[in-house]
């Protein structure tokens, strides 16, 4: 029971880091956007996941960061067996 409870988990937290991936890419309509700061919402949100925000942070930077996390999520999650 605890080990379906934990892949719920992951599920959702994989779901949602795809989702804000999705936002924060559909902000950078042209290559340039990237060097743009980030919008607050996506910052709060990836905070939420445990992402250190910066002053400052560009679309760019943050979309790496969630990229990461999200790539990194998956990866355990795939190995736990899930």
């Amino acid at each position: 029971m605890g080990s379906a409870k934990i892949t719920n988990l992951a599920d959702y937290r994989i779901e949602h880091l795809q989702a804000l991936e999705y936002a924060i890419r559909t902000s950078i309509t042209v290559r340039e956007d990237q060097e743009e700061p980030a919008l607050p919402v996506h910052l709060e949100q990836a905070a939420h996941y445990g992402i250190h925000i910066e002053p400052g942070m560009t679309k760019g930077d943050l979309l790496n960061g969630v990229q990461t996390l999200l790539r990194a999520t998956q990866t355990r999650h795939n190995a736990a067996g899930a």
